[in-house]
């Protein structure tokens, strides 16, 4: 059998869609591309996230193996207190007047300390001191000096340790 042609020698053209059909049409290409661009993107991320997780995997190399000598271990030091401040003070981000003001600190609030170290030296009424406490717990982390924190007697005792890394 063989095809053929219309009898007045034109091909047939095809029916005429209505705007509908066109509408419909374009929506179904835009649904395939963006599931076909979805697709892709997640084969990335997955062999992205793949690569590097197995890249960081060094579990087998002994050349660059590190074997562990002793246990490791951290001191946390226990914060002390509440001391109240006895003036209002700047909490500084170092144990001097040089260092930046972090934050501020009423008359009469309580801080708790971590430790202290011996920094820039503060003339009082009793005489100069250089020690600054180490801030922690609640407010502003950083230095006071110890002229306006009411210690007591536990810097004299050495119930307030000095800082470790000071």
């Amino acid at each position: 059998m063989v095809d053929e042609e219309p009898a007045d020698g034109q091909t047939p053209e095809p029916a005429d869609r209505n705007p509908r059909q066109v509408r419909a049409r374009r929506r179904r290409r835009r649904r395939r591309f963006g599931v076909v661009l979805f697709l892709a993107l997640a084969v990335a991320v997955f062999v992205a996230a793949y690569v590097g997780l197995a890249s960081d995997d060094k579990s087998s190399d002994t050349a660059n193996s590190v074997i562990a000598t002793g246990p490791t271990t951290t001191t946390v030091v226990k914060p002390l207190g509440p001391y109240k401040v006895t003036t209002g003070v700047h909490v500084r981000g170092g144990a001097g007047t040089s260092f930046p003001t972090v934050g501020t600190i009423e008359t009469g609030h309580e801080v708790f300390v971590a430790c202290y170290v011996d920094g820039e030296v503060v003339d009082s009424p009793n005489g100069p001191i250089s020690q600054w406490l180490r801030l922690t717990g609640f407010g502003p982390r950083g230095y006071v000096t110890a002229l306006y924190v009411s210690t007591g007697d536990d810097l004299a005792n050495d119930t307030i340790k000095p800082c470790p890394d000071a």
